[in-house]
This record gives C-alpha cells, structure tokens and sequence, in this order.
C-alpha cells in the first residue's frame, strides 16, 4: 500500500510538472524589434467619443501643450508612452519581459513571475508592470502610476490617483502584434479609456540614438 500511495503522488507530481512545462513553452518567442503597423488598431478616440468625469473635464479644458511632458524631454511613460510611434524591441526572459523603446530610451521591465509591487512603492511614470500569458496574448497590468502625465497628447488628462492602472493585452500571431490598452482613471474618466494599435515584426530593424531638444518645443 506504501508503495502504490507513493506511486500514484509521483503520478500526480509528473503531470503537475508537465502541466507546467506545457504551460510554460505555451508563450510564443517574441524577441525582436517591432515597428509600428500603420492602419491597424482604432488609434485614440477622439475627444467627442471620451466620456469624462466633471473634474475630467475641467483638467481636459485647463490643457496647454506646455503640460505635455514630452515636449519638455520627459519620457513619456504609462498611459502616455503605450502608443508608440517608434520601434520597440522586446527582450523575452525567464522572469520578465523587457520593452526597449527607441522613443526617449524609454525601458519597461514587464515581471512575469508571479511578484506584485512591494508595498510603499513610489509612483513613477513607468508605473510597475506585471504580466502572465493566456496563450499568445500577455496581459499587463500597470499600477503606482505618477500624476504627472497624459492620456494622450491632445490633452486627454490622466490624474495618477491610487485606484488608476492599465491593462494592456499583446497578442502575437507570426511576424504581427495587436495591442490594446485598457485605462482605468476612474476621477476622470466615466468608463475605461481604450484605444488599440498594432505592430510587425522587423528583422533587419534597429533602435537608434532619440534625442531630444526642449529648446525646440518654444516652451
């Protein structure tokens, strides 16, 4: 009986373990640079279409282009640097996912190993990112988000409180990635802002060298 009871724990600990292997090798190699895809995705809404909340709309009224970061030579960050007009290199690791933008340099380390934020985390314009695969979409989700950023660039206002975060979904079929961004600032916003692009992939592309003048901006 001893040996029949430990028999079938074996059993069950080898399909536990290919369960996890097969869980494992189910996410699809996404290393590479991707460069934007044009036509694909429904962009930004447009401000008429964006259901803001009355502060919403009083700090979408009060916007001047000097409130855009970018324009300062500030990374752009999350929710702002989501949609991206540069190529992006993705390094896929064990635990993480890394996102290498050309446009500001920008890096976001994607961890894919269970961790949440620690606790007091500060917020950042990078957030802190973390993801799991459901077959060959990774999902992220963003929190401690900083205040000082955008939705967009038109002036969609994005207030940083502590109940805002994104969820992104990135799909990859072949040499294509589809992506969608969900954000989630309820003080502004009256339902979820959403927009959706996507990507191809580039195997001769490069990052190269993003400067950035402020002086140029006129601000």
């Amino acid at each position: 009986m001893i040996n029949t009871r430990y028999s079938t724990i074996s059993a069950v600990i080898t399909c536990i373990g290919l369960a996890v292997t097969e869980l494992a090798v189910a996410a699809p190699s996404i290393d590479g640079i991707w460069e934007p895809l044009r036509g694909a995705g429904t962009g930004h809404p447009s401000s008429e279409e964006v259901r803001l909340t009355p502060a919403g709309q009083a700090a979408f009224d009060s916007f001047s282009e000097e409130n855009d970061p970018t324009l300062k030579c500030i990374m752009p960050g999350v929710p702002l640097g989501i949609y991206d007009p540069y190529p992006l290199e993705i390094i896929q690791q064990e635990h993480q996912v890394v996102f290498l933008h050309e446009h500001f340099h920008m890096v976001r380390r994607i961890f894919t190993d269970g961790r949440q934020a620690p606790e007091n985390w500060w917020p950042t314009l990078g957030g802190f990112s973390v993801g799991h695969w459901e077959e060959d979409t990774l999902v992220v989700k963003t929190t401690h988000l900083s205040p000082e950023n955008l939705v967009w660039h038109t002036g969609m206002p994005f207030s940083g409180a502590p109940d805002t975060y994104t969820v992104e979904r990135y799909t990859f079929t072949d040499d294509r990635l589809m992506y969608t961004a969900e954000i989630f600032d309820p003080t502004y916003y009256e339902e979820p802002y959403v927009f959706s692009a996507g990507r191809v992939l580039a195997p001769d592309g490069m990052i190269l060298e993003y400067e950035c003048y402020p002086e140029y901006s006129g601000f």
